[in-house]
């Protein structure tokens, strides 16, 4: 990996555990793959190896938001409503960026894609996630 590919690769970071280790594991993976991503779109790989790779990200994005819903509901979590709204949000938006992209690869979708990951996956974890985290694990409602 080029220096200019790790600058814009997401380093893991014991910062990024939210306690609930199901959801843990699935941002560390979630993380390779954009990583992952970021490395193909940087080399120009094959078109059809970006698009799995994007393919596989929303796949686990959808499940990965499944698991934490679940969690939220079964933990009575009173902000469910408002970060449900977000998952769904940031999956509309990493939808309409992946089929605009797959439609006619550019650089500036494929820049928009990789910003809209990095800052789902940072501000996401770093801030809905651990308030979530800190409610469900504590039992005590925020």
């Amino acid at each position: 990996m080029t220096t200019a590919a790790a600058d814009q690769s997401i380093t893991w970071s014991d910062d990024f555990l939210i306690g609930i280790k199901e959801i843990d594991h699935e941002h560390r993976c979630l993380i390779e793959d954009i990583n992952k991503l970021h490395q193909e779109l940087l080399e120009h790989v094959d078109l059809d190896r970006i698009e799995d790779t994007l393919g596989s990200i929303h796949a686990r994005m959808q499940a990965h938001f499944a698991l934490e819903e679940h969690v939220m509901v079964s933990h009575d979590y009173l902000h469910y409503p408002e970060h449900k709204a977000e998952h769904e949000r940031l999956l509309d938006e990493y939808t309409e960026h992946m089929t605009k992209f797959e439609g006619a690869p550019n650089l500036v979708d494929k820049e928009t894609i990789e910003d809209l990951l990095r800052q789902w996956i940072v501000d996401h974890i770093l801030n809905s996630d651990k308030k979530m985290s800190l409610t469900v694990t504590s039992g005590k409602q925020a």
